[in-house]
């Protein structure tokens, strides 16, 4: 047992600094990999105080004892921030979202750093730190709730600029948004995992072994499964249009969205459909992988406000949804072409529009209710 631990820890601390160099190393950083770089230096702390505890290096100890003492006060906040960062722009966004490390802040100064004095010294430099020691679950009760709304709340904000997301892009192939879920859904397991584990010991008494290794454990699996794929996780900013100081609107497509202000004549109306049909029969442009919202407005002669307002309000769709809409039936064309016949239903796909195989075959079932193969059985 004692040599698994030593193996499963060594491994965590190796996998953790070889992603924080990745990023470190990686060119053009933006915010999203420094506030990940941060995350995961954080978990090596983690790992290095586990170690420290495993084999009594009291000196490591003490170095690591306020980044892992504090970490669940931080991270929630830091898990915020770095998903913001990966739609917002970076300019102020730390200033406007600094007050949510306040909890952090006051953690460290009153009660993390006072205490790992008094373990280098011996006793108590404070006396209201012996009272907190008697009741050291309602801290727990408290950082725990904290996080746990913190992780929620990204949770909530992810999905929200995940739907603006569409009003905007029509390829979202370039970015892997499972790994942020996986990610988000991770970190709230391993936080109840060491949540559960610290009433356990508060409950029965501290055991022969530290519980604390099953939330080490835990965490040390999700750096191996999730580390690697956030080094290149790209950048999507939302326009400036779709948000309000920094916080998201309504997150329903079939709800106004900033911009509902703008309005139409009936004939404007009918004209903007018109020139939206012509410019989509004509130039196809759902053709372009890399197809934007901004590239389709220039093309009708508008903003890309005002196109996204008429998708939104009149035609009750959202860019994303229309322009793949639109490659579904241009693959279904080609499918149902003998010009076709020798090709792929991933070439076929790739020629409309689309990016990928998994993207294809999932919105090409969800507009058909058939998979692409099976719909091509029918015209052979």
């Amino acid at each position: 047992m004692e040599l698994l631990v030593d193996f499963i820890l060594v491994g965590g601390i190796l996998m953790t600094l070889v992603i924080n160099i990745l990023l470190i190393k990686k060119k053009n950083k933006e915010l999203p990999h420094i506030l990940l770089a941060i995350f995961f230096l954080l978990l090596l702390f983690v790992s290095l105080r586990f170690y420290a505890e495993h084999h009594k290096i009291r000196w490591l100890y003490h170095i690591t004892f306020v980044p892992e003492d504090t970490i669940v006060w931080f991270i929630g906040p830091l898990l915020m921030l770095y998903i913001k960062s990966l739609f917002l722009e970076s300019k102020q966004l730390i200033n406007r979202n600094i007050f949510h490390f306040v909890p952090f802040l006051l953690y460290l100064f009153f009660i993390s750093i006072p205490v790992l004095a008094s373990l280098i010294k011996g006793n108590y430099v404070f006396g209201y730190l012996k009272l907190l020691s008697n009741h050291s679950y309602l801290i727990v009760i408290v950082r725990g709730i904290l996080l746990i709304c913190y992780l929620v709340y990204c949770q909530y904000l992810f999905k929200t600029y995940l739907e603006l997301v569409k009003t905007n892009y029509s390829s979202l192939t370039n970015h892997d948004f499972l790994w942020i879920k996986r990610l988000l859904v991770g970190s709230l397991l391993v936080i109840s995992i060491d949540i559960l584990s610290e009433f356990y010991e508060l409950t029965f008494g501290y055991q022969s072994w530290n519980v604390g290794y099953i939330t080490v454990i835990a965490m040390i699996t999700l750096i191996a499964y999730l580390g690697y794929h956030g080094v290149n996780q790209a950048k999507i900013l939302l326009p400036n249009f779709l948000l309000n100081d920094d916080e998201v609107q309504s997150a329903d497509s079939n709800k106004p969205k900033s911009g509902s202000n703008i309005s139409f004549s009936d004939s404007e109306l009918h004209h903007f459909e018109e020139k939206l049909n012509t410019i989509l029969k004509d130039k196809k442009p759902y053709l372009e992988e890399d197809l934007t919202l901004n590239k389709l407005a220039n093309m009708i002669g508008t903003t890309d406000k005002k196109l996204s307002t008429f998708l939104n309000q009149h035609l009750k769709t959202t860019f994303y949804d229309l322009i793949n809409k639109k490659r579904v039936e241009a693959v279904k064309e080609k499918l149902q072409s003998n010009g076709f016949d020798n090709y792929t239903l991933l070439g076929i796909a790739y020629e409309s529009g689309f990016r990928s195989k998994t993207s294809f075959n999932r919105i090409f079932k969800k507009e058909t209710g058939v998979s692409p193969s099976q719909y091509r059985k029918r015209f052979k």
